[in-house]
């Protein structure tokens, strides 16, 4: 602890502060990756470490679910290809 604060402490008004920036388009990304990956508060960087990577989890099953809707389409594009080399 220094001056009797915990370092590792994060403070309601920076929560009201990082959802405000957060909420903000581009900015609030990039915010999101900075606060990540800079900065000594461990508690912190986890926090945002950890919704970039449920970002990336929730943005690959889109990606899956979108590609499994259009799979039919993508087939006959494939069969349509094969046609045409034929």
């Amino acid at each position: 602890m220094a001056n009797g604060k915990n370092k590792h402490y994060v403070s309601f008004w920076f929560w009201m502060f990082a959802l405000f920036v957060m909420a903000i388009p581009c900015i609030g990304v990039i915010m999101v990756f900075v606060w990540a990956f800079v900065g000594d508060n461990e508690s912190r960087k986890n926090y945002f470490r950890a919704l970039i990577a449920w970002s990336v989890i929730i943005a690959v099953l889109w990606l899956g679910l979108l590609a499994f809707g259009y799979w039919p389409e993508i087939l006959k594009q494939i069969q349509g290809w094969i046609q045409h080399v034929k």
